[in-house]
């Protein structure tokens, strides 16, 4: 699957979930400092790419994917549509 593919039901995703404009969805946008999202958002969109795409994810599977020993500034920092889209990618890679 393609970043074609990808992006835009990531895209739907997010604005479900965080109930937030289209248009302040882009790749580099922070989902907690652009976007306003709460710890409890993460859960929803968990869930809400599992259904879309088709694939089980482990509790604080997308944080570890972002590296490990990360403090929660660096997970706010880093945690961005991209690299949620990074991570729906290799895990399709892998099925």
């Amino acid at each position: 699957m393609t970043d074609q593919q990808i992006l835009p039901t990531l895209y739907n995703i997010i604005v479900e979930a965080l109930r937030v404009e289209p248009a302040r969805i882009n790749p580099a946008a922070r989902l907690f400092d652009d976007l306003g999202a709460e710890s409890i958002d993460l859960l929803d969109i968990r869930f809400r790419v599992e259904h879309a795409f088709g694939f089980k994810i482990e509790p604080d599977d997308i944080i570890h994917s972002l590296g490990e020993g990360l403090n929660a500034n660096q997970i706010r920092e880093q945690l961005t549509v991209d690299s949620i889209a990074a991570y729906i990618r290799r895990r399709l890679q892998q099925m």
